[in-house]
């Protein structure tokens, strides 16, 4: 999209504090500064392994449009833990067996290491003897590229 306004801009765009970025001027493209104001580097999150029993399972988000079924383990440790697995529609397509009462295993990511007993996101879960598939190495959602 950035690159699109760029285009249609006159061959220089001036920003705020004297910085130029050069278009695409005589047919050839012009690098863009390595760090653009207002962005923050992107630093993967780290895969975590989880596991445990099922304790509670819910659908959350379903009254805004984009439920997704959360459980909750017990680890052991005297805390329960919370998993974002996927929407109930993409676990049925794929054949994900139900969680309720099930002992779990899985790889997730924590996106919100700053926030206490924030949820983990499920990249793939072991339940019932099947893998479940349902984010890639980067933590994207698998259900969103699924026909």
């Amino acid at each position: 999209m950035i690159l699109v306004v760029i285009a249609l801009l006159p061959d220089r765009f001036t920003r705020g504090e004297g910085k130029t970025a050069t278009a695409v001027s005589s047919g050839a493209a012009q690098a863009l500064p390595a760090a653009l104001p207002g962005l923050s580097p992107f630093t993967p999150a780290k895969p975590l392994q989880f596991s445990g029993r099922v304790t509670q399972v819910a659908s959350i988000g379903n009254d805004v449009g984009w439920g997704q079924v959360h459980v909750w383990i017990d680890n052991g440790t005297g805390a329960l833990q919370e998993i974002s697995v996927a929407p109930q529609s993409y676990l049925n397509q794929i054949g994900c067996p139900s969680f309720d009462g099930a002992r779990i295993s899985g790889i997730g990511f924590l996106f919100d290491a700053g926030r206490p007993n924030a949820e983990l996101y499920a990249k793939s879960v072991l339940v019932g003897g099947r893998t479940c598939k349902l984010r890639d190495d980067e933590g994207l959602a698998l259900w969103m590229t699924v026909q």
